[in-house]
Formats: C-alpha cells, structure tokens, sequence
C-alpha cells in the first residue's frame, strides 16, 4: 500500500514545502500534529511560510513514522454522528531525535520561533552541574544551550512558546531556562532575560493517543497508509501573549491577547481538572474511556458537582462565559468518537493535579466550604498509582513518575504515610486527612462514596 509520500497532487498541501523551516517544535506528539501542525498549514495555505522542524526528545518513533512521508500526515476530525473529515497536513517537513538534534535545531538562525509541547514533567531541571545526556534530555538545559550558541554567533533570539498545561507556563519555562543557563554562564543569562521572550499559551483539543483502529480507518478512506495519523475533535483553540516577531497567528484563529491568565484558569479549574475527575472516578466505575465515564450517571453528577464548587468561588470575566465552557467542555468530554482512555487523562497525575485543584481547593477551605468531592478525586489517583485495593481490588495503574514511591509506601500499609508521600507539603494538613478518610471509604465502599458524597 502506498504512503502518504506516494499520494497523487490533488490529495497534497498545494504550497511550497521545500524552503527553510522558521518554527522548531520539541515534542512531535499527537497533540502538537493535531494543534501547532494545523494552525501552521493554515498560515502556510494563506501564503506566510511557517513550515516546522520537528524534534522528538526521546523515543524515534515519530521520526520513524513522518519521514518516509515527507512529514505529511492525516488529522481525522471525529464528532458524533458526523462523517469524519480528513485534512493532510503538510506544515512539518523533518522530524530528527534527541538533545543534539534539539540543539541544533533551534540555534538555526532560521528559526524565529520555538514551540514545546513537553507535559509537565518535562520542566523539571535536575540538582547539580548541567551536562547533556542522551536517555535523559532536560528541555531547560537543551534550550539554554542553544541560546548559548547563537548569542556567540551573534544571532537574534527567537519567541520561545510553551504550549503546555501549566499555569504562566511562559514564565514557568523562562525561569527554568534562566537557571540552566546561570549554571553554563550567568552573563549567558543575563543576555536571555533582556532578549528572550517567553510569551504564555492555553492550547486546547482533545486529542486521544493514535491507534491501530484509526491508521486503518484512514487507510481505508485515502487508500493510503498513514503511519502518522492522529484523530482529533474539530474544536481548537489557541491563547497565546502578545509578543514580537510572533507569525501572524491572528489571521487563522489564534486569540494574541496582552494576559492569558483568566484564559489558563479556565481552562486549568474547568476543563483540565473536571478531565482529571472523569478520569480517576471513571476507573473506579469500571469505565475504559472518559465518554464511557461521562456516560455513568454516578461519575457525572460527581463531577458535575465539582465543576459547581468550583464556579461556586472562581472569578472570571464576564467576556469569558465560565458557566458556558463548563458546559459545553462536558459535552466534548462526551465525544465516543474519539476513545480518549481514563489511563492517558489519569496519567502523570502527580504533575497536574496541583495546578488543577489545589487553587480552588484553597479557596474553598478558606471560605470554610467543603472540599470534599476534591480530596476523593485526589484519593483515587494515589489509590490508582500507588496500587490501593478498592473493595480487593486494585484500580488500573495511571502512569506516573511517582508510582514507584508510592507503591512501596503503600504495602507498608500506613495511608497517612501514603498521603503525606504523595502530597507533601502541597496541600494543608487538614485536606491531606480527608484525603486518608477517602482513600478508607473508598476502600471499604467503592463507587458508592460518589453517590453519598453530595450536599
């Protein structure tokens, strides 16, 4: 079967795709091909060249997968009971591996913008003196290199954008960078805080992990084998701060707006984290997917009633609709074409839970609401992680990079213990306790916690 290289014209982006490059993105997953790739094939199908240089930080399954085909790949836009429409997209022309390939790529001088979709976790800068390794790339470090080499080459710098789920993720990223290149030479610091600008972005578009089922389903449609296939809903939307040299982002959708706070915070308290719920509750009811879970009446009023404690205390512009997106975030939640699992929501819960809960978990205690539903949510992913039976028996495991830790705290059997690990300092004495309390119930009573645990 012939690849997407092989396709006939008509099938094919129509501009030119052989000039230089001026975007670099690390980390070619689903999400940035079905977000950053088609924002950039918009730019380009209007005539400003915004084609991208693709860098994968560790596996070169990517890479593996895009290069036979040019880079083209098929986004499937699936919405229930619609056909699926099907867009090749042809904005990534190269996909390399690894931090040499990373550091190369964005100390081009060609490239005026940098883009990361990373996850949470990959902001994290190590103790001690900095120094590449190949299995364990730090994406500050990586960064900060690269920078290094073109302040020496007497090249301008270039927009750095995270387009990650983190609050001022911007100035989150700047400030890793920043102490990266402290480390290599503080004058190289020096110069990036005058220089750099890190603008912060709210990306949004459910975006579930490929699978064999839709390159098939592709193949079947095209004629055509996909490698590089991903699956999308057709909502989108990009956030992102005002910043010079950025591409005119505006033209094709983009908001560029002078603060993208109240735009992460809702995103963050209304969709992120009632994502998280669905996920972890989901996996206690039995469910495979989030659609799965959206659809258990007992899951969806409990996370339904969160999403109320939350709009109960947060404030947001009137402009923004917060009631409006709750809505209608549950209603893509409820999308059964797209087969998001509650493992890839509840995965790296560790890293995103913070960011999701404890704001509003905060505020709550400190109006001397209940936060109940939110410490059961934060019970079940220590239950899921750390290996905790539920009724005898343990829930699916959610990837996390404390699971280790917490599965070996738990066979000790102390939950006061398991929570402090878990939790540490992060979260008030108080609320770690109703933690412990539901992680008891939920052992003892299971899914029935989310039918009582109501006003």
């Amino acid at each position: 079967m012939a690849t997407l290289a092989r396709a006939r014209v008509p099938l094919l982006p129509q501009y030119e795709r052989s000039s230089t490059p001026t975007i670099t993105h690390l980390g070619v997953g689903a999400f940035a091909r079905a977000h950053l790739g088609v924002y950039a094939d918009d730019l380009n199908r209007r005539g400003w060249p915004a084609l991208i240089r693709g860098v994968s930080l560790r596996s070169d399954r990517t890479e593996r997968e895009m290069e036979p085909q040019d880079g083209l790949y098929t986004v499937a836009e699936r919405e229930p009971d619609e056909e699926t429409t099907l867009r090749v997209v042809g904005s990534i022309t190269s996909v390399r591996t690894g931090a040499a390939a990373a550091v190369e790529a964005i100390s081009a001088p060609t490239t005026d913008l940098v883009t990361l979709t990373i996850t949470e976790s990959g902001y994290d800068v190590p103790p001690g003196p900095p120094g590449l390794h190949p299995a364990t790339p730090t994406v500050p470090e990586i960064i900060a290199r690269a920078l290094a080499h073109r302040r020496q080459a007497g090249v301008g710098p270039p927009v750095i954008a995270s387009l990650d789920n983190l609050l001022a993720n911007g100035a989150i990223l700047r400030r890793r960078v920043m102490e990266m290149a402290d480390r290599l030479d503080p004058l190289l610091a020096s110069w990036i805080a005058e220089e750099v600008s890190f603008p912060s972005s709210v990306v949004d578009r459910m975006v579930p992990a490929p699978t064999h089922d839709d390159v098939g389903d592709v193949e079947a449609r095209l004629g055509l084998l996909d490698l590089a296939t991903v699956t999308a809903e057709r909502y989108r939307s990009w956030i992102i701060g005002a910043a010079e040299a950025l591409p005119p982002f505006a033209d094709v959708g983009v908001q560029v707006v002078t603060d993208v706070t109240p735009f992460e915070r809702r995103k963050l308290w209304l969709l992120n984290g009632p994502h998280s719920a669905f996920a972890y509750c989901g996996l206690l009811a039995g469910c495979d997917t989030i659609a799965a879970a959206v659809r258990n009446a007992t899951v969806r009023s409990y996370v339904q009633q969160m999403i109320d404690d939350t709009l109960e205390l947060a404030q947001f512009p009137a402009a923004l609709d917060a009631t409006r997106f709750a809505r209608d975030a549950l209603r893509r939640f409820g999308n059964p074409s797209l087969g998001h699992t509650c493992l890839q929501v509840g995965a790296d819960g560790s890293r995103k839970l913070p960011q999701r809960f404890l704001p509003i978990v905060e505020a709550r205690r400190a109006a001397r609401l209940d936060t109940s539903r939110f410490a059961t949510v934060v019970a079940l992913w220590i239950a899921s992680v750390g290996g905790l039976k539920i009724q005898g028996v343990p829930l699916p495991a959610a990837a996390d990079p404390e699971a280790p830790r917490l599965r070996a705290a738990v066979i000790d059997g102390d939950l006061p213990k398991v929570v402090d690990m878990a939790l540490g300092r992060t979260y008030a004495a108080a609320f770690c306790g109703m933690v412990v309390a539901s992680l008891q119930h939920l052992s003892r009573d299971g899914l029935a916690v989310l039918s009582r645990d109501t006003r």
